[in-house]
């Protein structure tokens, strides 16, 4: 009788289908959100003929999407999977109507983020202009220093975490990008007195940005509110009540009750706040 053979490995550092697949889709969390093919092969680290070959596999199943502009994007089909299970995506549901109506109250662009490894990641953003597409969209990410919102995670994060990543070298975005590590450190602690965290020009000029912690149950910290602004338009000293109140009814509601929302119902809010 035969003996079957086991699976072959496919040994170090060699790839194996599934992790390449992977790969294209691991891409997207890079750009804008829209990638050519020659961008999903150099951020997958594939070759351009088995990036294509890949990447129409998942067009043709439904996980992608091609615009008019011959970029690719993920696809509603992602969405409806990651919503049905991911804790970000119930997050964003119970966390929605507070954010709409911070976002109605200061006409300001709104968002709630949390951390993934050394960046934030937008899991919702609300703004007064709907085609934006810079970093701070949902899903866009940033290195946890130079935002308001990386600095509220930052100061909530294991001592052990924020020591090796601030021995690390520091992006500078502008003149005002916080690169020094004792300044950082008094930073943190500032935030954890005050309970919100300003930032100003570290982006961009004239832009600056204010965030408030949203305590769990058991009083950590892993998800953050936070507002952009104009530094010549708004004085955010008045954005101080606002943000820390939305973030204490937040942190309520993520308390009293179970976050469930049925797949569909982040979409609904949306639609119905009239921000899509």
């Amino acid at each position: 009788m035969a003996v079957m053979e086991p699976a072959s490995d496919p040994g170090p550092g060699k790839r194996t289908a599934a992790s390449r697949v992977l790969a294209v889709l691991g891409a997207f969390s890079h750009g804008n959100g829209a990638l050519t093919l020659a961008e999903i092969s150099r951020h997958a680290d594939l070759p351009l003929s088995t990036a294509h070959r890949l990447t129409h596999e998942v067009l043709d199943w439904g996980g992608l999407e091609l615009d008019a502009s011959g970029k690719y994007r993920l696809s509603r089909k992602i969405l409806d999977l990651a919503s049905s299970s991911t804790r970000e995506l119930r997050l964003r549901e119970t966390a929605l109507s507070h954010l709409v109506e911070l976002h109605r109250f200061t006409g300001l662009t709104v968002h709630l983020a949390v951390r993934d490894r050394g960046d934030v990641t937008y899991i919702e953003a609300l703004r007064p202009h709907v085609d934006y597409t810079g970093e701070n969209r949902i899903g866009g990410r940033l290195p946890l220093h130079v935002t308001s919102t990386g600095i509220v995670l930052l100061a909530h994060t294991d001592p052990a975490f924020v020591d090796d990543y601030l021995s690390r070298p520091l992006k500078r975005f502008t003149d005002h990008t916080p690169t020094d590590p004792d300044a950082i450190r008094r930073m943190l602690d500032d935030v954890r007195r005050r309970r919100h965290a300003v930032l100003q020009g570290s982006i961009a000029p004239r832009v600056g940005s204010i965030s408030a912690p949203i305590p769990g149950a058991d009083g950590t910290v892993e998800t953050v509110v936070g507002m952009v602004y104009l530094m010549d338009e708004v004085d955010h000293a008045r954005l101080i009540g606002p943000i820390n109140a939305t973030a204490a009814r937040i942190s309520r509601a993520l308390t009293e009750r179970p976050a469930s929302p049925a797949p569909q119902t982040v979409d609904f809010n949306r639609r119905n706040a009239g921000l899509v």
